[in-house]
């Protein structure tokens, strides 16, 4: 429908994302969606306020966005229920809609996430790459997350649905796999 979609280590703003099953599609565009300028506003005047203090931004941008993310759009079922009611599978709907309704789950959260990572890297204030990676684990469903790899080359998970953010390392055995199935050791 004119739209890339989204998925791993594909760009995120402008395209759309679907998820494993049918549900709704999510658009991510903020030249059609002023809220997600309003959003990496605040991003840059928490930049400005760090920066003034002395502080390194970009030492603790990955915190600073997850933290946002959280704050913006909290985790909240009931939320997603009541934007996505009355829609079609696979209907397109913004992620402003979540924005405006206060609420997302892991998809939701993760597609921010990304975005403000990507536009981040966009304006040059880092130099690593965002991913909205998936997975499904039987018995337990699907799940989405952002994967950042700073010029450095280490990986990075930002999973606010899963209040974890750390290197891939420190995710533990009881976490999501973040690993990629090339990743992955037998």
């Amino acid at each position: 429908m004119g739209r890339d979609i989204i998925g791993r280590d594909c760009p995120i703003n402008g395209g759309v994302y679907l998820g494993g099953g049918e549900r709704e599609a999510i658009v991510v565009d903020d030249i059609k969606q002023p809220e997600l300028l309003f959003v990496y506003k605040e991003l840059l005047k928490r930049k400005q306020e760090k920066e003034q203090k002395g502080e390194s931004f970009k030492s603790a941008a990955l915190m600073d966005v997850f933290n946002l993310v959280k704050e913006t759009l909290p985790y909240n079922e009931g939320a997603v229920t009541k934007v996505t009611q009355g829609l079609k599978p696979d209907q397109k709907i913004t992620l402003s809609s979540f924005l405006r309704e206060k609420g997302g789950i892991c998809r939701h959260q993760a597609l921010l996430t990304g975005y403000l990572l990507e536009k981040l890297k966009t304006e040059g204030f880092v130099g690593g790459k965002a991913s909205v990676d998936r997975n499904f684990v039987p018995n337990r469903g699907g799940h989405a997350w952002v994967r950042y790899v700073n010029s450095g080359g280490e990986v990075f998970i930002i999973d606010p649905a899963q209040d974890f953010i750390g290197r891939i390392e420190q995710a533990g055995k009881d976490k999501w796999f973040y690993k990629r199935p090339e990743e992955m050791q037998d």
